[in-house]
C-alpha cells in the first residue's frame, strides 16, 4: 500500500458546508423556501435549524478530534457576514474566528471555503452572478473574510462546483435566482471566474503563502448504446463543456463554452497562474443518449452497469471513476485534493463498502499521481441536502434531527477513522466493522 504522508503532510479529512449544517440562516436559499419554489410533487424541504452546527460545532470538532482528521474543509455563510449590501457582520465573523483558532489548536489544517452555492438575501436583485458587477461584491466579501482569517487560513477555495450552481440558478431554475438562459449561463461561469482572478489576488494580498484553488464537481459521462456515433458525439460534448472547460480555460487564458444551438461563447480572461490547487469533486457516473430534439437534444440518466448499485438518491456508483478523474487533471501540473466524495445511504454497511472502493482507488492514483494531496469526504454530519432535505444520509456521524440533534459515530466513521490511524501509524479505535 503506498505510504500517503508528504511534506507538506497528506491532508485525511471531512468536507461540510455552512449553510447544510449551521441552521438559523436567512439568505437566498431560505426566501426561496418561504416563497414555495422548492416545491416539486407536494414535497417541500424546510431548512430550520439544519444541523444546528451554529450552536454545537465546539462538539462537533471534538468529533474531528476522534476521526482522527489532520484536515477539515469547511464554509463561511457569505449571508451571515454580510446580511445587508456593505454591511459586514463582524460578530458573526466572530466565531468563525473562533473555528479557525480551535482547529488549529487541534493541529487541523483549516480549507477554507468562500462560495458554496449561497448568496445573501439581496444579492441577486443587487448585483446577480449575470452581471459584472457580481465580481466587485465577491472580492469585498472575500476581503472581508481574508483580512481576519487570512494569516490562519493556509487553503481557500473561492468557488464550489461552480458549474453545478449555475446550471442549477440558470438553467434548471431549481436554485434561485431561478432564469433559463444558456446565454446568461455562459455569462455567469465568465464573471465567476472572473470574480474568483479578483479573489485569488485579494487573498494573496494579504496572505502571499495561502494557497488558493476551486472545488470542481467530476462526473464520468457513458454512452447509453455501445457504439452509436451520436452518442458518442454528445457524450463528449457533454464532457468537453461539464469537466474540461474550467480546467482548459486556465490554460488557455480564455472562456470557451460551446454547444451546438444552444451557447457560442468565448471570451479572454487572465487565468494563468491565478490557481494553486484543483479540488476534485466526485460521486457518480451517468449514462448518456442523443434525442432528435432541438429543445432537448439529448438524456441524462442512471443505469448500473457497474454493478456497484445505486447510492439512496439513485446515483450510480463507480469508483473507477475516482481515479480517472483524477487522471484527467495531471494536465493541469497543479495538486490536486479531492475535496468531496461520498453516498447518500441509510445502510452504513454501503458508505463502508464505497469508502473501501473509492480509497482503494484512491491509493491506486498515488502509485503514480504525486499530484494528488489530499482526500476530504462528504460528509461528518447527515446535514440538509439541496432539494430534498434531510432524508439523504451523507454522514460519518448520524444525526437524529428529531431527538436534539445528537450525533452517533456510525460504523463508517469508525472505519475511516481507523483508516487515517494506519496511514498515520497510530493505534486504532475499538468497534471497527
Amino acid at each position: 500500500m503506498t505510504e500517503a504522508r508528504r511534506d507538506p503532510p497528506f491532508h485525511w479529512g471531512v468536507s461540510t458546508s455552512a449553510y447544510q449544517i449551521e441552521g438559523e440562516i436567512h439568505n437566498d436559499m431560505s426566501e426561496w423556501e418561504r416563497l414555495g419554489r422548492f416545491r416539486r410533487d407536494g414535497l417541500n424541504p424546510v431548512y430550520g435549524n439544519a444541523c444546528k452546527h451554529w450552536e454545537l460545532w465546539e462538539q462537533d470538532f471534538e468529533r474531528l478530534r476522534e476521526l482522527g482528521a489532520n484536515a477539515y474543509r469547511f464554509s463561511v455563510e457569505w449571508a451571515r457576514l454580510e446580511p445587508e449590501r456593505g454591511r459586514f457582520d463582524e460578530r458573526a465573523l466572530d466565531r468563525y474566528d473562533r473555528m479557525v483558532d480551535r482547529l488549529l489548536e487541534y493541529e487541523i489544517i483549516p480549507m477554507l471555503t468562500l462560495h458554496h452555492f449561497t448568496h445573501p438575501a439581496w444579492f441577486h436583485g443587487a448585483t446577480p452572478w449575470h452581471k459584472p458587477e457580481a465580481v466587485e461584491s465577491f472580492q469585498k466579501f472575500t476581503e472581508f473574510v481574508a483580512k481576519r482569517l487570512g494569516d490562519r487560513i493556509p487553503y481557500y477555495v473561492t468557488l464550489n462546483e461552480p458549474i453545478v450552481w449555475a446550471l442549477a440558478a440558470y438553467v434548471d431554475a431549481k436554485f434561485p435566482p431561478g432564469v433559463k438562459s444558456p446565454k446568461l449561463l455562459a455569462e455567469v461561469l465568465y464573471n465567476m471566474l472572473a470574480a474568483h482572478v479578483r479573489a485569488f489576488d485579494t487573498i494573496k494580498g494579504i496572505n502571499a503563502a495561502a494557497e488558493v484553488g476551486i472545488a470542481k464537481n467530476f462526473i464520468i459521462f457513458k454512452t447509453a448504446r455501445k457504439g452509436n456515433p451520436l452518442d458518442q458525439k454528445v457524450k463528449r460534448l457533454i464532457h468537453r463543456f461539464y469537466n474540461l472547460m474550467l480546467p482548459t480555460a486556465f490554460e488557455e487564458d480564455r472562456v470557451t463554452i460551446r454547444f451546438p444551438f444552444l451557447v457560442n461563447f468565448e471570451r479572454e480572461l487572465a487565468l494563468k497562474e491565478k490557481i494553486d490547487f484543483w479540488g476534485v469533486n466526485y460521486y457518480y457516473r451517468m449514462h448518456v443518449r442523443f434525442r432528435l430534439s432541438l429543445s432537448r437534444p439529448f438524456d441524462l440518466f442512471f443505469r448500473n452497469t457497474s454493478g456497484e448499485g445505486f447510492s439512496d438518491l439513485g446515483w450510480e456508483i463507480y469508483a473507477r471513476g475516482l481515479q480517472r478523474v483524477l487522471n484527467w487533471m495531471k494536465f493541469t501540473n497543479k495538486p490536486l485534493f479531492v475535496t468531496e466524495n461520498g453516498i447518500a445511504a441509510e445502510d452504513d454497511s454501503r458508505r463502508v463498502e464505497f469508502m473501501q472502493r473509492h480509497l482503494e482507488k484512491l491509493e491506486e492514483a498515488l502509485t503514480d499521481n504525486p499530484q494528488v494531496r489530499g482526500y476530504y469526504h462528504w460528509s461528518l454530519l447527515d446535514n440538509y441536502e439541496w432539494l430534498i432535505g434531510y432524508g439523504a444520509r451523507f454522514g460519518l456521524y448520524e444525526v437524529d434531527f428529531e431527538n436534539g440533534y445528537r450525533r452517533t459515530l456510525r460504523d463508517s466513521g469508525v472505519y475511516f477513522a481507523n483508516y487515517i490511524r494506519q496511514k498515520q501509524g497510530k493505534s486504532l479505535i475499538d468497534n471497527a466493522p
